[in-house]
């Protein structure tokens, strides 16, 4: 059957029906493994392959020396089926390729390709390659770590970097310990310890009464038993890929998006959160209005920590006259320090990780409309201001006709959003990654493009 399946699978492959880009793209990656004869085993996303499911990843093991040639491997032929790197990083042992394609169903799909070196915790291996190419099966067309070894092998990764472990991953490692109890004790004593094995299996309730913090220390504890040099660098390459080269070049996408009252930013940016939201999850779209918000309004300061405008002043975004020309400097200068210091502390350790951050308005609307913040127009230094300031990956600028903007919003007078509208416009041209995002058709096609714009163009 397996051999029926994988002929069925080429056959697929060779004539390129009934399979999506990404689909065409991972079964000739596995194709080519095998081709070249580089050992690998798929550790996890087998269950949906060659379809993995919004945001899931088809997990690798091969060689430790050879992880960066499959990652490459990866990145090569995504390219050549029209699919997206968006994202690349290596941690430790471990290369993540990070993928999307807009799909032929007007679908956006993200996936990934993580090649491991070993099964690792805090980047210190300790389930080495060779260990788990010694123990493989063949099972649905793919190379698959032996039964009872897959079981534990999913379920402790789960648990040693969550604390907790999927269903799925769950009710397999119960039953492999049902059918082979003497083969997971001997693994778990392995990693863990023949004292802690035994205790871990002595739970009724299993990874749930396992102490997280005593186990991780048990394990990464005979790893620098066993090679505390390489433990070591394991660890250090670790700490620096995960915890401190991001905050020299952050992960994930930082945008923004610009435009007058009624131009249908909000919409739009709302309609993208819903597309990513599959993929990325809620903890993984962040959302900020306007500024990072560490300092407060300065209207706040004044009125006991508390802004003291109401859902009427809301309706009127020019109500008030717009300060002096020192003023202004002051007003301008307090909320520059807010991008850069709220940057700084709330948006980038967000950004260590593959997020996806956006502003419903940035800094460069002072450019066009400063009069919302009591900034006076003509105030000299704004342009350089918003140069200071950290730039997202992406601007949008959202326009449609005046026709338009006066139908949905009538908030400011006509003449000043007709003013706002070409200043807009005149930014998107002017600014660095910018895109003019015409919102005339339907959000979702706006959302599209956006998206698009975000995961299709290469990382400057």
């Amino acid at each position: 059957m397996n051999a029926l399946l994988q002929a069925d699978r080429d056959a697929s492959l060779a004539d390129g029906r009934g399979t999506s880009a990404r689909a065409r793209m991972l079964l000739e990656f596995v194709r080519e493994l095998e081709r070249q004869e580089i050992p690998y085993c798929v550790l996890r996303g087998e269950q949906h392959f060659p379809e993995p499911g919004a945001g899931s990843d088809l997990d690798l093991l091969t060689e430790p020396g050879r992880v960066h040639e499959v990652a490459e491997l990866a990145a090569a032929l995504a390219r050549r089926h029209g699919v997206s790197v968006w994202e690349r990083r290596r941690m430790g042992f471990m290369e993540q390729v990070l993928l999307y394609v807009f799909d032929e169903q007007g679908e956006h799909q993200f996936f990934g390709v993580d090649v491991h070196g070993s099964e690792a915790c805090f980047g210190v291996p300790f389930l080495e390659a060779r260990t788990v190419l010694a123990r493989t099966r063949r099972e649905r067309g793919l190379v698959r770590p032996e039964r009872a070894l897959a079981a534990c092998i999913n379920a402790l990764g789960a648990w040693l970097a969550s604390g907790c472990i999927p269903p799925r991953h769950a009710a397999a490692f119960a039953e492999a310990l049902r059918e082979e109890p003497a083969q997971i004790e001997s693994l778990l004593a392995q990693i863990f310890g023949r004292a802690h094995a035994r205790a871990m299996l002595a739970e009724p309730e299993l990874a749930r009464a396992w102490p997280l913090a005593r186990l991780r220390w048990a394990l990464l504890a005979r790893a620098f038993a066993r090679a505390p040099l390489s433990s070591a660098r394991s660890l250090l390459a670790y700490a620096w890929a995960v915890r401190l080269r991001p905050l020299a070049r952050p992960r994930g996408r930082m945008i923004a998006f610009l435009g007058t009252d009624g131009s249908g930013k909000s919409s739009v940016l709302e309609a993208v959160r819903a597309l990513l939201e599959p993929a990325f999850r809620r903890e993984r779209l962040h959302v900020f209005h306007l500024r990072p918000g560490l300092l407060p309004q300065i209207n706040a300061l004044f009125h006991g920590g508390r802004t003291s405008y109401t859902l009427a002043d809301m309706a009127a975004p020019h109500r008030a006259r717009p300060s002096g020309y020192v003023g202004s400097a002051l007003r301008a200068a307090y909320y520059g320090a807010d991008y850069v210091l709220g940057y700084a502390l709330r948006v980038l350790p967000l950004r260590r990780r593959s997020v996806l951050v956006a502003f419903d308005r940035y800094i460069d609307d002072y450019q066009v409309d400063p009069l919302r913040s009591r900034i006076r127009l003509d105030l000299p230094g704004l342009g350089l201001l918003c140069r200071l300031v950290p730039r997202p990956d992406h601007v949008f600028v959202c326009s449609a006709p005046l026709e338009t903007l006066r139908a949905r919003k009538q908030e400011l007078p006509e003449a000043e959003s007709a003013r706002q509208l070409q200043q807009y416009e005149q930014l998107a041209r002017r600014l660095p990654r910018a895109r003019l995002v015409r919102t005339t058709g339907s959000v979702r096609e706006a959302a599209d493009f956006v998206v698009r714009s975000i995961f299709e163009e290469p990382r400057a």
